[in-house]
């Protein structure tokens, strides 16, 4: 009986593991570099390199305001995003369909700052969240596939419970190729089964209410304050740096995320990074006169359930170390993923080889193991490259990520259809390694001057993790010409 469950299991995990992997990987990855989506926004927008560190004057959000209110007198729908730690400059935000985007301004004064166009790192948090095909179907994919992960990982387990310590401690990875993709998958699975089982078990519960309508269903809160795109607004209206030094007085000072601006009224957010539950608390304030007409925080129980698990699955209240943590455990389970990929492609090689479902794998397999990160690195690569006064130049940078997947996709395809599988893996192994490694060239060579000197910590992470990435891939292209 035991043996029978195993072997359903076996046939579970591995269907429901190619076929969910796939689009699994792609929202594990950009789920991952979405951790950092700031800091890669801000690295695509050298020109602001060169500010200096300033904290937000009253004058700076008073004017700030008055440009929102003049935008949302023209029937615009946009809010205003505060200075953090992460990101310090002042934003006006409007959300594109794909991402929150807007001008920059100087925290020091309000003036506009100079800068280039960009959905920087809100392209991955969307291709995590809905693989960038909107919020009905996008998200139902990566919902459902979110819930088939925690199948394939409660199915792996039942299938390797008995070795689950063996596994471990056992790596081996100058063994046969099936042998060391094996150990690489077993030990990641291993390592990383709670971290990968409360991600999809927290993305799954955020998430519930879409998946089951009938338990979100008395659960709605439409937060005061919130900005009504259909109606214009009259003013004239009260400075706003009162109104902050309010909103500070009830949730804490540095707390406040972002200001949104409704038909008479002004509301205050606290920031996702204020709290463990990442929760919509704000205060409301007239528009007019500034007066303070209400406080509406969550309670305890099940919104505030929600929050934390929010707050375990995004993770804005970490500090650096936890988020590079966490990032660390997203890149590594992205390889197991992607493992688990080659797996299923190498046992099937022996029964299927030659046959047009299993090219279709292979071709699918490789766009989304290593198309994907090629992708990701002529998204950066495109940012730079790019002239900065383009226009529609998010769309463009946009269409940069897209194009580079589409042409790694029909090269594998043109390559595993024609039967060289293993010079496939090599090419687009090498192309990532001369991408990776050449980012940071690019990088000192686009940032001029003091730009080089001043927030050197986002550029030289951002660079470090594309110079690991082009190493590892190149020592991945080595293995596999080793391996012919």
């Amino acid at each position: 009986m035991r043996d029978i469950l195993r072997n359903r299991m076996g046939w579970l995990h591995a269907w429901v593991g190619f076929v969910g992997g796939l689009v699994l990987v792609v929202a594990f990855t950009g789920g991952t570099l979405a951790l950092f989506d700031t800091e890669i926004t801000r690295w695509m927008e050298p020109e602001l390199a060169a500010l200096p560190e300033a904290a937000m004057t009253g004058e700076a959000l008073d004017h700030a305001g008055a440009q929102v209110w003049a935008l949302r007198e023209k029937g615009q729908n946009v809010f205003l995003n505060l200075p953090s730690a992460r990101d310090p400059v002042l934003r006006i935000l409007h959300y594109d369909g794909h991402a929150f985007v807007g001008p920059v301004l100087d925290p020091r004064d309000g003036t506009a700052l100079h800068s280039r166009e960009t959905r920087g790192g809100q392209l991955f948090f969307d291709l995590h969240q809905s693989l960038y095909r909107g919020p009905v179907w996008g998200n139902l994919v990566t919902e459902a596939a979110g819930i088939g992960l925690i199948v394939a990982v409660m199915s792996g387990v039942i299938i390797h419970f008995r070795n689950l310590a063996s596994d471990l401690l056992l790596f081996r990875p100058f063994a046969a190729p099936g042998r060391a993709w094996l150990d690489a998958h077993l030990v990641a699975g291993v390592l990383l089964l709670p971290f990968i089982v409360m991600m999809a078990y927290t993305g799954a519960v955020i998430h519930a209410p879409r998946l089951f309508p009938m338990i979100g269903a008395g659960h709605a809160a439409r937060p005061a304050g919130r900005p009504d795109a259909g109606m214009r607004v009259v003013g004239p209206y009260a400075p706003l740096a009162p109104m902050l030094a309010q909103a500070e007085d009830v949730f804490g000072r540095g707390r406040i995320g972002f200001v949104m601006f409704g038909t008479g009224t002004v509301s205050f957010y606290r920031a996702d990074a204020a709290d463990f539950a990442m929760t919509r608390d704000h205060a409301d304030f007239s528009a007019s006169d500034g007066r303070l007409v209400g406080v509406e925080r969550i309670g305890h129980g099940m919104p505030r359930l929600g929050g934390a698990m929010r707050g375990l699955h995004f993770i804005r209240w970490g500090t650096p170390a936890l988020r590079w943590l966490y990032f660390v455990c997203g890149v590594v389970g992205s390889m197991m993923m992607a493992a688990g990929l080659v797996l299923f492609l190498m046992k099937h090689r022996r029964v299927h080889g030659g046959t047009f479902r299993l090219a279709l794998a292979e071709t699918l397999a490789l766009a989304v193991t290593l198309g994907l990160p090629l992708a990701s690195l002529g998204y950066l690569w495109g940012s730079r490259l790019l002239p900065p006064e383009l226009m529609h130049r998010a769309d463009r940078e946009t269409g940069v990520f897209f194009l580079v997947w589409l042409v790694a996709l029909v090269h594998a395809g043109m390559r595993c259809f024609g039967g060289a599988v293993r010079p496939a893996w090599r090419d687009q192994a090498c192309a990532i390694a001369v991408l990776g490694c050449g980012l940071p060239i690019l990088d000192a060579m686009s940032r001029a001057g003091t730009a080089l000197r001043l927030h050197a910590d986002v550029y030289l992470a951002v660079d470090a993790c594309a110079l690991g990435f082009g190493l590892l891939a190149l020592w991945g292209q080595r293995v596999i010409v080793r391996a012919r």
